[in-house]
């Protein structure tokens, strides 16, 4: 049945899409899929290559659904165009007619075909996924002998050594047939023991990382140094394996010398991976924070499964295995079943008091009872359920720590990139133009990418694991490359991970561009508020264009922009207001500039310089250097005092008092010749008067003077108040001004003249 449908597959590989023959081909072989599906015997590989064809042709009728919806609405916009039919028209005009009626009722006819075909291949694969369950739970059921069984018919007949185990088969497949071979494995593990000791003299001559600063770095040397510490199993075990590749694989299977070559060196990387991660040899640091004890317990722990997994490796997947009888296999392997459990249980077990954390007792829990169970089922003859719980349950702990390890690896490898840990990293933010307290634009959405991607594969794996077999890549890519729709739009999950990237990735082009704009622009002639407009202005033009790149690379069409304005139409009649207004301050601010980066303003009572123009606020730093974020659309709705708008020129206002009787017009003189001795003052401009001395007022207790100058950066206002302050009392003093303090005249009336001050009034 499977070669008949086989002769069918032209219909199915038309690259240029759907027709109403192909259409029709296609439901027939939907017919026949659908009849071998129900009631013929189809094996699970079988299933899974059926499940993989009609998930293509569900994806070729979702394309032809897409397309003849296109033409027909072409057609009836083109119909309309050309208005309805009238007595008398141009016989040219009502061919043409014609032929656009003929083409909407052949897109129409298609459209439904297709519409059939996408709905008959979504009942044809839940009719393959309910076989596959079939499948899966019959052969997951299917009972063997029990283990306790076999042992009681030992028990009741006694076996011979020969019913139990072929030794003459073992030794032909021993892969030693002349004594060279055994020479030459003897060498070659000499070798690799010289190979392995001469290195492990520089072990302690390397310098300690800190696991804080440079967490892959560290990591990357515990694994090197625990790599020098194994290094001679290392290498016995690689030359080994490499031989026995060059000698190449015989038509029965490898031998059991080639067999124990490659367990060795698996079980030495393990080894290594183990030491890396819970006790990297000195100097490296250990990076796991937990406390030395339980790290060395959980080592244990690892090593003694390793160390069982090496010898069921070597008992049921060697030519010992093929040599046994079926009775001592299945006996060997129940009981090496317990010791793998039992190893493996103890050290899930320990995850909770290695983490030195609670909220994973209930997995904790769930992991041991699935292995009791697998253990369990081994041992009453289910040994394909128990084989498909236990391996799923160690690959995803596998998954799971791998997962974790790619995370934090990955995101202290992003932060290394933020901070500039290496020389490497360095040079790529200076080309970037990124300075040594700035972010790398652009790495936000390549984390958030980055976790997607493991998570996704991490979903992967579990159906892979857990699912039906072939299903888990048939759903994943139906998923991704088909996507699911949501409302009027279509989500694509492939296209949304690829416009993230882009997004990413062109953020930081735009840093980088913007950097060169930047120094270019600096060696002109032009203000630097004009330079940073205009580098302001096209970074965020960069940006919008960056984000609609990236919308219509994730699937988004920009005629559906249209909708999202709509929308965001309500909100702004709602409830964003506020931040219309204060990003259309913000593009008032850039090209009318009233207020510039450097200015020392003062609004709302608030006084500083401005150290950021954005498109949503301003920064001002204040006199305390504290950093204010003000609302863009409070610079421009309020009164604003920009003391540096046109010039950097400004007046400044020094108040003087005198005693009564000095000489005034020496006091006009030393308060002229104070001010001209200062090097900020302005005198002789034709912009701004000289410095000159007014007469106030003639005040309760001295003779009132004002001292006007201006000055030639009024950023240094109280600077220059200050000095001309500590120049004013100076000169008075050589002078002999008097600066007077208040007075006031008190007079006592004593009980014998208060009569007489009463008469006065």
């Amino acid at each position: 049945m499977l070669a008949a449908l086989s002769t069918t597959s032209s219909v199915w590989a038309d690259p240029t899409g759907l027709d109403a023959a192909g259409t029709q081909a296609a439901l027939e072989r939907l017919d026949r899929i659908e009849q071998i599906v129900r009631h013929g015997p189809v094996p699970e590989a079988g299933l899974a290559a059926l499940a993989n064809e009609v998930s293509e042709t569900q994806a070729r009728a979702q394309d032809c659904i897409a397309a003849q919806q296109a033409q027909s609405e072409s057609s009836t916009q083109e119909l309309d165009a050309l208005g309805p039919k009238i007595p008398g028209e141009a016989g040219q005009t009502r061919r043409v007619k014609a032929e656009l009626e003929r083409q909407r009722a052949q897109t129409t006819a298609l459209l439904a075909d297709c519409r059939l075909l996408r709905v008959r291949t979504g009942d044809t694969l839940q009719a393959i996924e309910a076989r596959e369950k079939e499948e899966i739970t019959r052969r997951l059921l299917t009972a063997g002998p029990t283990t306790l069984g076999l042992i009681q018919g030992w028990i009741a007949t006694a076996p011979t050594f020969g019913s139990l185990f072929d030794l003459a088969h073992l030794r032909g497949r021993l892969g030693a047939e002349d004594s060279a071979t055994l020479y030459g494995l003897g060498a070659l593990a000499l070798i690799g023991l010289l190979i392995g000791l001469l290195p492990r003299r520089r072990m302690h001559q390397v310098a300690t990382l800190d696991c804080d600063q440079d967490l892959l770095g560290a990591v990357g040397q515990g694994i090197a140094l625990s790599l020098w510490r194994y290094l001679p199993g290392l290498a016995i075990g690689g030359l080994w394996s490499v031989y026995w590749l060059v000698r190449g694989r015989d038509p029965a299977g490898w031998p059991l010398l080639a067999d124990l070559a490659f367990a060795l060196l698996g079980y030495q990387l393990a080894l290594v991976c183990i030491r890396a991660a819970f006790n990297p040899p000195s100097p490296a640091n250990r990076c796991l924070r937990v406390p030395a004890d339980l790290s060395r317990r959980f080592a244990h722990a690892l090593r003694g499964l390793a160390l069982v997994a090496l010898v069921g490796a070597l008992l049921l997947a060697t030519p010992v295995a093929e040599s046994a009888g079926s009775a001592l296999f299945l006996v060997t392997r129940s009981i090496w079943s317990v010791f793998f459990t039992a190893n493996l249980i103890w050290s899930v077990w320990l995850i909770r008091r290695l983490r030195g954390k609670g909220g994973i007792g209930v997995v904790r829990l769930a992991i041991a009872v699935a292995l009791l169970g697998a253990l369990g089922a081994e041992w009453l003859g289910y040994r394909n359920l128990s084989v498909f719980v236990g391996l799923g349950v160690v690959l995803t702990l596998t998954a799971l720590l791998l997962v974790w390890l790619v995370s934090t690896l990955g995101d202290d490898f992003i932060d290394s990139l933020d901070e500039g840990r290496h020389a490497w990293q360095q040079r790529l933010r200076a080309r970037l133009g990124v300075g040594s307290q700035e972010f790398i634009p652009g790495l936000f959405w390549l984390r958030i990418l980055f976790h997607l991607l493991v998570w996704l594969t991490l979903g992967l794996v579990m159906l892979e694991i857990w699912g039906p077999p072939g299903s888990a890549q048939s759903t994943l890519a139906r998923w991704a490359g088909q996507g699911f729709s949501l409302g009027q739009f279509r989500i694509l999950p492939a296209r949304v991970l690829a416009g993230i990237l882009a997004l990413g990735l062109l953020l930081s082009l735009i840093s980088w561009i913007r950097k060169r704009v930047d120094r270019r622009l600096a060696t002109t002639h032009l203000e630097h508020g004009v330079r940073e407009t205009a580098v302001a202005v096209t970074g965020y033009g960069l940006m919008i264009a960056a984000g609609l790149a990236a919308l219509s690379i994730a699937g988004f069409g920009l005629g559906n922009l249209a909708l999202i304005a709509g929308a965001l139409s309500v909100g702004i009649g709602f409830g964003l207001q506020n931040i219309v207004n204060n990003f259309l301050s913000g593009l008032i601010l850039l090209f009318e500039r009233p207020v510039r980066t450097g200015d020392w303003v003062v609004v709302n009572g608030i006084e500083g310089y401005v150290r950021r123009i954005s498109i949503r606020s301003t920064q001002i730093e204040t006199f305390d250097r504290a950093d204010v974020i003000v609302p863009n659309s409070d610079l421009i709705s309020n009164s604003v005092t920009n003391w540096m708008l046109r010039d950097r020129f400004g007046r400044l206002r020094v108040p003087i008092g005198v005693a009564y009787g000095s000489d005034l017009q020496c006091v006009k003189e030393t308060l002229l010749r104070v001010a001209a001795e200062h090097p900020l003052v302005v005198r002789g401009s034709r912009v701004v008067p000289d410095p000159y001395v007014l007469f106030l007022s003639f005040g309760d207790s001295a003779l009132d003077f004002e001292l006007r100058v201006f000055i030639r950066d009024i950023g240094k206002r109280l600077t220059v108040l200050s000095d001309l302050n500590f120049a004013i009392d100076a000169a008075f003093r050589e002078a002999g001004i008097e600066i007077p303090f208040p007075q006031r005249d008190l007079h006592l009336v004593t009980p014998s003249t208060l009569p007489e001050a009463l008469g006065k009034r």
